[in-house]
């Protein structure tokens, strides 16, 4: 049983890939990353498909990392690396797809999932959602370069460095999201987002969003391989074993 689900609408074209792994909170195994990589590059390369829609299952949108496989990684730093660097990679991909990938942020986005909300090129919001740059919770360095640009740097900072929790209502006034609607107007907020692509010139549609990539890419790259080298660090120092261990026992850690 596939852990990515992809739906197609025909009027407008357009295709909804979901986690479905409910009981994890929709959470990013190694095989979902995978999934999802390949669901969008063969989307992307679809006639009948004009715009692609990432969401969850359940009310979640997802956890983001599973917290099992650090676990099972947590004395191999490369593994985990490894792991890591996965999910840069599928936002490259995301990125890369020459058609609009439209984040259905319908409840909390956590860590990798919240990144790979904020990776999309558009956000649409229930009013249900949450955010949260949980990786510091795990002992890691959070992906802070695309909250940055779309939040803006002070609150940003403070979210960051403390693992908070970002309401989608609460920054409805940013550019964090689109649209921040009820969990019922959801749909149709998309829908109509992708009716309106569907009339647009395909081609104009793809260099569009290849020019607004490349407009902040310089940026995100910068910064992302800096990242990199300081989780780097991160796995190899005692905090982030304690951080995975106390999680899975569901107690404070001990730094």
């Amino acid at each position: 049983m596939t852990d990515v689900v992809i739906e197609r609408a025909q009027n407008p074209d357009y295709a909804t890939v979901r986690i479905d792994r409910p009981g994890s909170g929709n959470a990013m195994s190694p095989g979902v990353i995978a999934e999802l990589g390949d669901a969008i590059d063969d989307l992307a390369d679809s006639d009948g498909c004009r715009t692609i829609v990432i969401t969850g299952a359940d009310g979640t949108f997802s956890a983001g990392a599973d917290v099992d496989v650090f676990a099972d990684r947590a004395d191999d730093p490369d593994a985990v690396l490894e792991y890591l660097d996965a999910f840069t990679a599928l936002y490259e991909r995301i990125e890369a797809a020459s058609k609009p990938v439209v984040a259905r942020v319908n409840g909390p986005a956590y860590g990798g999932g919240y990144e790979l909300a904020m990776a999309c090129d558009v956000r649409f919001a229930s009013t249900t959602a949450e955010l949260c740059p949980a990786e510091l919770r795990m002992g890691i360095v959070p992906p802070f370069e695309r909250l940055v640009l779309e939040l803006g740097d002070g609150l940003a900072r403070e979210v960051c460095l403390t693992g908070g929790v970002l309401s989608a209502e609460d920054v409805a006034d940013t550019d964090l999201f689109a649209r921040v609607v009820a969990p019922e107007e959801l749909d149709a907020v998309i829908e109509e987002f992708a009716r309106q692509v569907e009339a647009r010139s395909p081609n104009a549609v793809a260099q569009t969003k290849r020019a607004m990539v490349a407009h902040r890419s310089e940026a995100i790259g910068r910064s992302s391989a800096y990242r990199h080298a300081l989780d780097e660090q991160c796995v190899r120092h005692p905090d982030f074993a304690e951080s995975v261990a106390a999680f899975l026992e569901d107690r404070t850690p001990s730094y």
